[in-house]
């Protein structure tokens, strides 16, 4: 059982850029965790305990930098947390069958929000004004995407959701991180309640990497003050093209050579390795400006 101990630094990891981007990094566990053997379904619930983790440990310190709208979390943690119990049922049943499915389906979904957050850099505007007038029927709707989707592939949903913060109701980058967040911890804690339900879990494995995360989080989202909004934006566009990239790689490995899934592992090792550089260089200098909005 000492081998769980390897989990508490990479719990660390991944949780220094959890609290940075706003996310629940299962997108950097879920392979960690196919790799060391877990099947699919088991791997995408202790991916929500780390989710939990990273959640509690950033929303806390957004929370104190004035950076979560806990209304608008509120309703899409509620919603997404109901939402995930239905979409448990489906990875339960294809795990083992059909688990290249999954992996496919969430590349077409990052390479949709890859796309608005690139347009959105093109055209270079920081809209501020909601797209969407009644913010809590939006927060309805994101919270029933978040909520199915991130018990479908084992992510807390900050990848959608903070393009959608963004995008419909006008938030800053900030702002959409630390709600997103807060929004995360309600609906990891929906799925974790639906798996263990029809799962036997592995709670001491989650255990070290929500002790790592709540090491490596609060560092992440206090680095969100020395970077710029679209510094911001640029990384998270460099993080979509490497997690799709690999998920690439494990797709063509699930028909060709195991092999690659290591190689798949790499991509994402490349990026940490990046960030790290990055924070390092970010850390002697001043804090960036207050953005408006």
């Amino acid at each position: 059982m000492f081998w769980v101990l390897y989990f508490i630094p990479i719990g660390m990891l991944v949780g220094t850029l959890s609290g940075f981007f706003g996310i629940g990094g299962g997108i950097m566990v879920m392979p960690i965790l196919l790799l060391a053997g877990l099947k699919p379904a088991l791997a995408v619930a202790t991916s929500l305990m780390f989710t939990l983790g990273t959640s509690l440990s950033g929303a806390f310190t957004h929370t104190k930098m004035n950076n979560v709208n806990w209304k608008i979390a509120a309703v899409i943690g509620t919603v997404g947390a109901l939402a995930t119990q239905g979409s448990n049922r489906i990875v339960i049943y294809i795990s083992g069958r059909y688990d290249w499915l999954l992996n496919f389906l969430f590349i077409l979904l990052l390479l949709y929000f890859a796309w608005s957050l690139y347009q959105r850099q093109k055209k270079k505007t920081a809209e501020t004004v909601a797209v969407i007038k009644n913010e809590y029927a939006a927060a309805l709707f994101i919270g029933m995407i978040v909520g199915f989707l991130a018990a479908l592939f084992g992510i807390g949903g900050g990848f959608i959701t903070i393009p959608l913060l963004i995008k419909w109701l006008g938030f800053d980058s900030r702002k959409a991180i630390g709600t997103s967040l807060a929004a995360i911890i309600i609906i990891s804690i929906g799925g974790i309640l639906g798996y263990s339900a029809r799962l036997e879990l592995n709670f001491l494995l989650g255990l070290c990497l929500i002790g790592g995360a709540f090491i490596g989080s609060p560092f992440g989202a206090r680095m969100t003050a020395r970077y710029k909004v679209e510094e911001i934006n640029r990384r998270l566009a460099i993080l979509y093209f490497f997690v799709i990239t690999s998920l690439l790689v494990d797709l063509i490995a699930a028909f060709t050579s195991p092999f690659l899934e290591y190689v798949s592992m790499g991509f994402l090792a490349i990026f940490l390795a990046y960030m790290l550089y990055d924070f390092y260089k970010h850390l002697h200098l001043p804090l960036a400006e207050e953005d408006g909005g």
